[in-house]
């Protein structure tokens, strides 16, 4: 299982967090908590957990502030900002940082389930090829994500896969919904938001082309669609992120 670390100041908010059995569900296990964001700085640092879900407005040090500190010391994990309506447009810096996504409070179970598989997905995709185990329980899955990640800009449809695969459609839907929490054209569009996002970060090319590469022949649409998961265009998230 992956392992995930929660900070909130509020303590009921917190325990609701913690005791919600989504997270085993969709293959998480708690690492630890914690409503001081300076104790939980420390306790990340030697947990190392895949994931840590932190507060945005927290007394004296923000969600992000704490994110910048653990980034600088080299922390690898991902880290997904829980925040109240309104409060995120002032957080840009969280994906200028890398941050992955931002839950809305108050936290609901389709949206926690999405996000977490979404993690549980590119965690899987990362760890492809580092050590021979399975990030899922389904084989057939892992090779998917590995292959829907390497091929990001393709134009793919359940259709395609699984003719690729050799298998029914409905099955490839069932994997996806039963082991990442999620449908395969959500899971599509995270990982097309999170390709556009790092070409806005660490490239030049003009916002049509990455569209084009992650697989957007329609470059209104594209926007439409980033805004919507960024709360921001693609031209202001490249702004802050420079």
């Amino acid at each position: 299982m992956h392992s995930i670390y929660i900070v909130d100041d509020e303590p009921l908010v917190l325990e609701e967090l913690v005791s919600n059995p989504l997270f085993e569900e969709c293959g998480f296990q708690i690492a630890g908590s914690q409503t001081n964001p300076f104790k939980a700085t420390k306790e990340i640092k030697r947990l190392s957990p895949d994931v840590v879900f932190t507060d945005l407005k927290m007394p004296e040090c923000s969600g992000v502030d704490m994110m910048d500190e653990l980034r600088n010391k080299g922390a690898v994990c991902e880290f997904v900002i829980i925040s109240a309506f309104g409060e995120f447009e002032e957080s840009r810096r969280f994906f200028r940082l890398g941050g992955f996504d931002y839950l809305l409070k108050p936290v609901s179970n389709e949206n926690l389930q999405h996000i977490l598989g979404r993690l549980a997905a590119k965690i899987a995709g990362k760890n492809m090829g580092e050590e021979p185990r399975s990030d899922t329980p389904s084989a057939e899955l892992n090779e998917m994500i590995a292959y829907l990640r390497e091929n990001v800009g393709a134009k793919h449809s359940l259709e395609s896969l699984s003719e690729k695969y050799s298998t029914n459609s409905s099955y490839i839907c069932q994997l996806f919904s039963n082991y990442l929490g999620v449908t395969f054209t959500g899971y599509m569009t995270g990982l097309r938001m999170e390709a556009a996002a790092d070409l806005l970060r660490d490239t030049k090319k003009d916002v049509k082309q990455i569209a084009g590469l992650c697989g957007y022949s329609d470059y209104f649409y594209f926007c439409r669609v980033f805004r919507k998961h960024y709360l921001c265009t693609p031209t202001a998230f490249r702004e802050e992120a420079n």
